[in-house]
């Protein structure tokens, strides 16, 4: 095999995965929490837009910390913690809940 035919073939496998990772994080975080069995309320005080609450699935503090904004990262939604801290877009929280790595977590979503 040439070093153009060898480029080529990591090239396309690249490609194939960027594809899935975008795939991946195009699930917005209301779905994620759905898919994760996450309950959530909608938060009423909200000033900036539509917010949702719940009991955080990380930490597992009964109080209602966990905080959802779908509005945010161009409409793929947020979360925050305001026990434990923790936060970010629906892989993190897949990775958080599920305690896996990035690439099983893009494979997970993928596929199933």
């Amino acid at each position: 095999m040439t070093v153009a035919n060898t480029t080529r073939k990591r090239r396309g496998s690249s490609n194939a995965w960027e594809r899935q990772v975008a795939r991946a994080r195009s699930i917005p975080i209301q779905k994620m929490c759905e898919r994760l069995g996450v309950e959530l309320v909608q938060h009423d005080d909200d000033k900036e837009g539509e917010s949702w609450c719940g009991t955080c699935p990380i930490c597992e503090d009964l109080a209602p910390g966990f905080h959802v904004s779908p509005q945010k990262a161009g409409g793929r939604g947020l979360y925050f913690c305001r026990i434990c801290g923790s936060g970010g877009d629906s892989l993190s929280l897949f990775m958080a809940v599920r305690k896996v790595s990035f690439p099983e977590t893009v494979r997970e979503l993928v596929d199933g």
